[in-house]
């Protein structure tokens, strides 16, 4: 998918979606919108004769059965089979922890979340689970994910996507779920909020953006019950490899919340290759 500039529709959008971005640029989102141009290391799927990694186990599950209320399913530009559901913010699946990996096993940070099933939310697909989370939303937030290296990387993925994927997602996001590390960062995360709040008063209900972070894979580059960094990669724009970012995650109050901490653009990665990684079930 190839990032285009998004026009704002007024000057008080296209102040608030600089700030947004620039906010953005220390959770190392990829994209940086600013006002008079667009700055980006672009995540795009393309084709490329790199071999392609085979997914590793993962059940999916049959989401059309006894789902009337539901619309019809699509497969993305990435492959993957997405649900369109009631909710325009998803709907959580059951949990059966029952169904998580062995947590004894020798690669049990490498194996996927089981049970996954895409949604569309608010234009994004993300991914759900029955193992791992979230087990509820709450307005356009997603809760309840699991203490393990699945819940972690679903709640990362979940979470930064749902933040640029409407005014009320960012709102939920700033509000409930990032933890700023510096005074500057926590400044703007209130100056962010207070506009987002703002948008949301004024009827704006639109995404602030496109999906332009569409993650095939993941890696856990750290992992404790309390504190998790999860590494995503997309196809770049030329395909010859995949741009990788990292995501600090951490545990508070029975949830996973984002470390906000000031990075560049520098700190995006690249890879030649899937092999070592955990690509995401649901092709």
């Amino acid at each position: 998918m190839r990032a285009t500039k998004q026009q704002p529709q007024s000057g008080e959008e296209e102040s608030f979606i600089g700030r947004k971005w620039t906010f953005y640029l220390a959770l190392i989102i990829v994209v940086v919108v600013v006002v008079g141009g667009v700055i980006a290391v672009v995540i795009n799927r393309s084709k490329t004769d790199e071999p392609t990694a085979q997914p590793q186990p993962g059940a999916t599950i049959s989401p059309q059965q006894d789902r009337s209320d539901w619309g019809l399913p699509y497969i993305d530009e990435l492959g993957f089979r997405v649900e369109v559901p009631p909710n325009p913010n998803g709907v959580a699946l059951d949990q059966d922890r029952s169904g998580q990996p062995d947590r004894g096993a020798a690669d049990y940070a490498a194996l996927p979340p089981a049970g996954v099933m895409w949604q569309k939310v608010q234009n994004f697909p993300m991914p759900f689970s029955t193992s791992d989370g979230p087990s509820k939303v709450d307005g356009a937030l997603a809760t309840g994910f699991a203490q393990t290296p699945q819940g972690a990387a679903l709640a990362g993925f979940q979470t930064v996507n749902r933040a640029q994927s409407s005014y009320q997602g960012a709102v939920a996001f700033l509000e409930r779920r990032a933890v700023a590390t510096t005074p500057e960062l926590e400044a703007e995360r209130n100056s962010s909020l207070a506009d987002a709040r703002q948008a949301v008063a004024d009827g704006r209900t639109g995404a602030l953006g496109a999906p332009l972070i569409r993650q095939e894979a993941y890696r856990l580059k750290y992992w404790s019950p309390d504190y998790a960094v999860v590494e995503y990669a997309a196809n770049n724009v030329a395909g010859n490899g995949w741009t990788t970012a990292s995501l600090e995650l951490v545990w508070r109050d029975g949830d996973w919340f984002l470390k906000i901490a000031p990075r560049t653009a520098g700190d995006l990665g690249a890879t030649p290759t899937l092999a070592g990684w955990t690509r995401w079930p649901g092709k």
